[in-house]
């Protein structure tokens, strides 16, 4: 499944045989819900706000979030964001 503009020609491919055949590969249910995730990340109702993530050095990174849209969300995810990295 192809959710961009396909410049590399991979929209309409199958997974290679050799890649079915591994004993090491990823189990089925995993890449099913991979899969999921892509299709609900992708194919969000019209309106979806889309954040803004790059904040330049120095601005106001809180008062920004604080005055755009589902600011207590937004919020939530930077928190977990920077806490599940340290």
């Amino acid at each position: 499944m192809c959710f961009s503009p396909d410049v590399k020609g991979v929209a309409g491919k199958h997974l290679d045989q050799q890649f079915l055949q591994d004993p090491t590969r990823s189990v089925d249910q995993l890449l099913r819900w991979h899969f999921r995730q892509a299709v609900f990340a992708n194919m969000r109702g019209a309106g979806e706000p889309i954040f803004e993530s790059d904040f330049p050095p120095g601005s106001d990174m809180v008062g920004e979030i604080m005055s755009g849209p589902r600011a207590a969300e937004r919020m939530e995810f930077e928190l977990f964001g920077q806490l599940a990295a340290h």
